[in-house]
């Protein structure tokens, strides 16, 4: 759970299912740490148990910008957000923080992972793509004890974002009010980065689901 558009509506979704739903929050020493307290804040307001993780994901000398003294990426086009890798890149993140996610599964009995992996919609990041998540829950199956079996999703893995947005809103998500998709810790989005970009464009495009 990081707080943004595609794991709040994922958080949201499952309560409205009436799910029990542990929610890991990963705090790996990035620069936008505002998504930390909004997502405990979504978890708390689902009445959902959550689990803040601290790990540091400077350790290998990544120049990502999250993680880095790296410019953000600021005042790009579309065309150029979905062109190539942005400095917001974490290297294999997704597969990272998925290892963790396995073990807590493992060792708390849990047979099902939901992710708000967004494929390619909000940017190259390949470790989003609904393709490394079945191969990862492949190897996840293999590398644990026989005894345990693990589902992980990815429900808006094939969807833009702005879909995402539709019915996120028509099942009553706030995201105005309730999310954060800045790579900046400002009061206000600022409106220039590319997840800004990317939430911006999609909010206006799924006005319709409101």
């Amino acid at each position: 759970l990081s707080g943004g558009i595609d794991s709040t509506t994922a958080l949201e979704m499952l309560t409205k299912q009436g799910k029990k739903v542990f929610c890991l929050i990963f705090d790996y020493k990035q620069s936008l740490q505002k998504e930390i307290a909004v997502a405990a804040a979504n978890a708390k307001r689902l009445h959902q148990p959550y689990k803040i993780v601290s790990i540091d994901l400077g350790f290998a000398g990544s120049k990502c910008s999250l993680i880095s003294r790296t410019k953000i990426s600021e005042n790009r086009s579309f065309a150029e957000i979905d062109a190539r890798t942005p400095t917001s890149y974490v290297e294999f993140r997704n597969g990272i923080l998925l290892s963790y996610a396995v073990m807590f599964a493992e060792v708390n009995g849990i047979e099902a992972i939901y992710g708000g992996f967004n494929g390619l919609a909000s940017g190259q990041y390949h470790d989003d793509k609904l393709e490394f998540i079945q191969a990862f829950e492949k190897a996840a199956n293999i590398g644990t004890s026989p005894d345990f079996r693990v589902k992980i999703f990815a429900p808006f893995a094939k969807m833009e974002k702005f879909k995402i947005v539709e019915f996120g809103r028509s099942i009553g998500v706030d995201y105005e009010k309730n999310t954060w998709s800045c790579y900046r810790n400002g009061k206000t989005h600022c409106g220039k980065c590319d997840s800004c970009k990317q939430r911006e464009r999609a909010l206006k495009m799924g006005e319709k689901g409101k």
